[in-house]
């Protein structure tokens, strides 16, 4: 797979978004909860992202880090999508098949309110050394695990860092529209896997509530002003060129009553302005392959 330094440059793509929007903004949810790493599942290690601190030995349960999990899918999820009905808007969610199967009410919400889902492997694994073939057979498996929670397979892709030499390819075979695997601009754009254009709508790791984990968040205020700071940033840029922003979180982490406040102040400031689309990521996608895809792009037209 090779690296491009260049990209668009100062010669980005002239498009408009729909309705003469500025900027595309999604907002993106990782449903990870049940599907992380535990000895419950054959894991030979417990989950180590997380709140807690608090050492297992290998092959030993961590009651406290299970609960961090549990908090997302029992009370963070529903704070999250009460704060999303209140400013009408349709997030993505990134979901882990197996977290959708053992939270079926969970799963109803996403699926009455017509939510896009993205796939998020089938569990919250990395294939960092998986074989091609095991690789593949996961995606399968997700794909018919989405078949019987949501109802469809779905197009895009983001699975847990790091992922293969061969993630895109893989992709591109099993029919995937496009991957969110790369942080590296502001605007979808295509890359060539096997010689021909493949999709791809970059994600973020500096807008993400991940960032509480890591300690460079701390209230909820921290998060909503980096926020703001970065849709002014776009925003203003978005008057020459559209521009699109991600952000992503996680019910576990933005769930709690401390930092909740933020996502929401964010979303009111974000309703002041007219022409920002508030997209999912497989309407942007979509929209990007339908106006910029070459004519042998994979999978497109779907």
């Amino acid at each position: 797979m090779p690296r491009d330094f260049v990209g668009y440059g100062r010669k980005p793509p002239k498009f408009e978004w729909p309705n003469a929007a500025r900027l595309a903004l999604n907002i993106v949810v990782n449903y990870e909860e049940g599907a992380e790493r535990n000895p419950l599942d054959g894991d030979p290690e417990r989950e180590t992202a997380g709140e807690s601190p608090y050492p297992a030995r290998p092959g030993e349960r961590e009651p406290m880090q299970e609960s961090v999990y549990e908090y997302g899918s029992r009370v963070g999820i529903y704070r999250v999508i009460d704060v999303f009905d209140k400013y009408q808007v349709s997030p993505t969610i990134f979901a882990c098949a197996v977290a959708l199967e053992r939270n079926p009410p969970v799963t109803q919400e996403f699926v009455e309110r017509q939510y896009d889902v993205v796939s998020h492997g089938y569990r919250w694994l990395s294939h960092l050394g998986f074989s091609e073939q095991k690789e593949r057979e996961q995606m399968q498996k997700a794909q018919e695990s989405f078949q019987r929670t949501i109802g469809r397979r779905v197009l895009g892709w983001f699975n847990r860092t790091p992922q293969t030499i061969n993630t895109r390819r893989i992709l591109a075979e099993e029919g995937f529209l496009y991957d969110s695997q790369a942080v590296n601009d502001d605007l979808p754009y295509y890359q060539d896997v096997q010689g021909r254009p493949f999709l791809i709508v970059p994600y973020t790791l500096d807008l993400n509530d991940g960032r509480f984990w890591r300690g460079t968040f701390h209230t909820g205020r921290d998060f909503e002003v980096y926020c703001v700071d970065s849709f002014d940033t776009l925003y203003r840029e978005s008057a020459r060129t559209p521009r699109m922003m991600t952000v992503g979180l996680h019910p576990k982490v933005i769930g709690r009553p401390g930092r909740i406040g933020g996502l929401d102040r964010f979303l009111a400031y974000v309703r002041e302005f007219p022409d920002v689309w508030l997209a999912s990521r497989t309407e942007i996608a979509r929209f990007w392959a339908g106006r910029f895809a070459p004519p042998n792009a994979w999978n497109w037209p779907q």
